[in-house]
């Protein structure tokens, strides 16, 4: 979103093509080999993606809200749609971002319409050892945007993006999971692209068999002369059933802007 701060920032905020959950240890567990569908173990609602696949011949969609105060704008994101499908074998999944309306008011940043369409494909290159085991369970996100959303809220143009995760099982209750990310940014028709760097660090912790929560850090650090911009948020999921869960999540920003907050609340069905 060009209007309301770095393109890069509402990625991981909004979710582009989406966001991902420091799920639980239990449910990475029972999720090891996809294809026999384990618990459910989604990439919302947090910004660190999961290493872990869908599944062959699997699907699930991930939805949900945003409300963000960043500067002065107010943002809301409805939507947030991830479409992951299982293909090929268990180790792989593309991924369609259908992606949010978007309503933004305040200051001069006034606007309306939907985000840009994503696509992408998640490999996952690496099976973890296990509880307790230093060997993480790996995984490569490559992808891009393409320019069909609003020009009042999106920059016509591609966003090409790569991110490395990877997941730790440190006890059968806790998880530790990180992403590192690139993005080829051009916020504007008129601007030259630059390179985006991101970083995040989640911990998981599974409350009880259908209660889990997460804490977590993620940064954008621009290459150049623009600034780094940093957050923390916190948030819980809700299993229902095996293929059904609930989520929400608030977080804020460290760089001094008292306004910098947002909260949102969503869901992911597997089928």
């Amino acid at each position: 979103m060009r209007v309301a701060r770095s393109a890069v920032a509402a990625l991981f905020i909004f979710g582009v093509p989406g966001s991902a959950a420091a799920s639980p240890v239990w449910q990475q567990e029972e999720s090891a080999t996809p294809v026999e569908a384990g618990a459910l173990v989604t990439d919302r609602p947090d910004a660190t993606e999961s290493p872990e696949t869908v599944g062959r011949g699997r699907l699930q969609l991930e939805t949900g809200y945003t409300f963000a105060s960043l500067g002065e704008a107010d943002v809301h994101s409805v939507g947030e749609f991830l479409l992951r499908i299982g293909v090929l074998d268990e180790n792989v999944e593309l991924r369609l971002g259908f992606n949010s309306y978007t309503l933004i008011r305040g200051g001069e940043s006034n606007g309306s319409g939907f985000q840009n369409f994503g696509i992408g494909a998640k490999f996952r290159l690496l099976a973890g050892g296990g509880v307790g085991h230093l060997r993480p369970t790996v995984a490569l996100l490559v992808g891009t945007s393409i320019p069909t959303g609003s020009e009042e809220i999106e920059a016509r143009t591609a966003r090409p993006e790569a991110r490395l995760a990877a997941a730790w099982e440190l006890s059968e209750v806790v998880s530790v999971s990180s992403n590192v990310a690139w993005s080829s940014v051009k916020e504007d028709e008129l601007d030259e692209r630059h390179d985006v760097w991101g970083f995040t660090l989640a911990l998981g912790y599974g409350i009880s068999e259908r209660w889990g929560a997460y804490l977590e850090y993620f940064g954008v650090y621009p290459v150049g002369e623009r600034d780094p911009e940093n957050f923390v948020n916190t948030g819980l999921t809700y299993l229902i059933n095996n293929d059904l869960q609930l989520d929400g999540r608030v977080g804020y920003g460290l760089d001094g802007r008292s306004d910098d907050l947002f909260i949102g609340l969503g869901t992911a069905i597997r089928w």
